[in-house]
């Protein structure tokens, strides 16, 4: 499906394509640790593959569900090894002990999220519209301090915002917690990439896709561009690559992806 809007690049890419292949040597991941947070379904799953894909030493999966965990595991194609640590992003003490157990890693991306249920600002279930921001923005501030310590030279960070936070209003009701929280986590990953300019942080836009967080938003995915987990996953694999650090500090880098 074409995109709604005018594109910035000549090609619209719905599904990854030869320059994102993670199996292309130049973009290997060789004796790299990758840590993913919302690694038990979805984009995060499909990351843990693409980076084994492309030769990544060991994976960190991280989630609250462990049997989700142990099914991303099993999809891990050797000789990549990973260890599952069924912890929520928000429990402070347990990301730390992740972190200890981990010690140096190569690459962080951060794709835990949680949306409420649509509904108006004024209507909205309070607790559950905050969690989102303790969720989406709290969560990343809790990695970054247990993670950022010990994180191997030129490492790379990525958070998964939403698109949609671009748009009007208008055309997204009922969700201002979640995308306002998502602008938010823009913001707070901005401060990152400036207060550490040792790592390569950027906020990635993360396709349209039929995850749980977009079935929960209400959205119709018969009207939009929809577009596989391989094209965000495989894109992540190709923004670890040093000569793509000019990129730092930026936000919606993944629309790159679609040239």
């Amino acid at each position: 499906m074409q995109p709604p809007f005018p594109s910035f690049t000549p090609t619209w890419h719905n599904d990854t394509y030869p320059a994102i292949d993670p199996t292309k040597k130049e973009l290997s991941q060789t004796g790299k640790t990758v840590i993913i947070t919302g690694a038990g379904s979805g984009t995060g799953r499909q990351t843990a593959i693409a980076f084994a894909t492309a030769g990544a030493k060991h994976l960190v999966l991280i989630g609250r569900t462990e049997a989700d965990l142990i099914d991303t595991q099993k999809l891990i194609p050797a000789p990549t090894t990973s260890a599952v640590f069924p912890v929520s992003v928000l429990d402070e003490e347990g990301i730390k002990r992740v972190a200890t157990e981990v010690g140096s890693w190569n690459v962080l991306i951060m794709g835990a999220a949680h949306i409420p249920k649509p509904a108006s600002t004024v209507n909205t279930e309070l607790a559950d519209w905050w969690l989102t921001y303790e969720t989406n923005v709290k969560s990343i501030v809790i990695a970054a301090q247990a993670f950022f310590p010990i994180a191997a030279p030129e490492a790379a960070v990525y958070a998964i915002t939403a698109g949609a936070m671009a748009l009007p209003p208008a055309y997204t009701p009922n969700l201002s917690g979640y995308l306002s929280s998502k602008a938010a986590q823009v913001k707070v990953m901005e401060s990152f990439a400036t207060e550490n300019p040792e790592l390569f942080i950027c906020t990635l836009h993360p396709s349209m896709l039929d995850t749980k967080v977009f079935r929960s938003s209400a959205a119709d995915a018969s009207k939009l561009p929809m577009d596989t987990y391989d094209l965000e996953a495989h894109f992540m694999v190709w923004l670890t690559q040093p000569k793509k650090q000019v990129l730092a500090g930026t936000y919606g880098v993944g629309q790159l992806g679609r040239r």
